[in-house]
């Protein structure tokens, strides 16, 4: 991949502290010329919470706090989760997201889920070919993560590239996201080699913003581990 870039940075909910207003602006004060963002469920607040866009309404006070750590960060962009299918279907999600946008006064990015493993496999709302092709259609700002697609690819034993490409083409494209795994699970490893959708990158559209998920500290150290056995 090259060198990474910190002109655009995540901030996501794998991280431990609570990111509140005054960490928010620590950041973005001492960070100028970087623009944060926040990715789906943050621990904006004490306790740790899986608010995702299904679940708006009922967590409100969740996305409230992460609209004012938002605009402490004076970021343009939010992405989010879509959420359970048992908490709202497919339209009621992508009205929600609308909703959201306004609360947070940005474009608010839908990132679309995967089949899980177990007796429910989509149980997570746009966990589909079909459902992300009516997200593509729904004219709703998205997050695309290419790891997430792998995981649909391998269990569905399908490939739509027809349509990732479109997606990775579109206006509503306004982040990508690229890691890898081994089609099972979300495992955020670092790119060792081209996955199947590497070649559809030349579609990005110029506006979206792309970003590492790769766990690049686990893989240093499991790098340190290896070599020192």
């Amino acid at each position: 991949m090259g060198s990474l870039l910190t002109d655009h940075v995540q901030l996501v909910p794998q991280s431990c502290d609570v990111l509140d207003e005054g960490l928010a602006e620590v950041l973005a004060n001492t960070w100028p010329s970087t623009a944060f963002r926040l990715h789906a469920n943050v621990r904006v607040l004490p306790r740790r919470r899986l608010a995702d866009l299904c679940t708006f309404e009922r967590d409100r006070d969740w996305f409230e706090a992460a609209a004012r750590v938002h605009r402490a960060l004076g970021a343009t962009v939010y992405s989010a989760h879509a959420g359970q299918r048992r908490d709202a279907t497919l339209s009621e999600m992508l009205d929600n997201a609308c909703r959201c946008a306004e609360l947070f006064g940005c474009p608010v990015a839908i990132e679309g889920q995967y089949p899980a493993a177990g007796q429910e496999p989509h149980k997570l709302l746009v966990s589909t070919w079909a459902e992300y092709r009516a997200l593509l259609d729904s004219g709703v700002p998205y997050a695309l993560d290419l790891s997430h697609l792998n995981i649909l690819a391998h269990r569905t034993g399908q490939r739509d590239e027809t349509l990732v490409a479109e997606m990775l083409a579109s206006p509503s494209c306004l982040e990508v996201h690229i890691s890898d795994n081994d089609g099972r699970a979300d495992t955020h490893q670092v790119l060792l080699r081209d996955p199947w959708w590497w070649p559809l990158l030349r579609h990005i559209q110029p506006g979206a913003v792309v970003f590492s998920e790769g766990n690049h500290c686990r893989h240093i150290t499991e790098r340190i581990h290896h070599e020192s056995h």
